[in-house]
């Protein structure tokens, strides 16, 4: 699953044989994961759902999938067609 960003201990992946919408996954190594909807090509990033996160964390990995959303919609584009 091709990672398209890093947010200190959170990785946000592209799961190849997903669906649509466009979204990414943030997956960190104690279990915590998310889900946030891309709404391609200008956004906003927002939060479908998640489990184990506190909502600061949520804050900073929204904003750093944001600051590269073009780059992210292409890369889901490039895997999902």
């Amino acid at each position: 699953m091709p990672t398209v960003a890093r947010v200190r201990n959170v990785r946000v992946v592209l799961y190849p044989n997903d669906h649509p919408p466009p979204h990414v996954h943030a997956i960190r190594r104690d279990g915590a994961w998310a889900r946030l909807a891309l709404n391609c090509p200008d956004g906003p990033v927002t939060l479908i759902d998640q489990s184990g996160f506190r909502l600061a964390d949520m804050t900073v990995v929204g904003k750093v999938v944001a600051a590269d959303l073009a780059s992210i919609c292409e890369q889901w584009k490039a895997v999902h067609g």
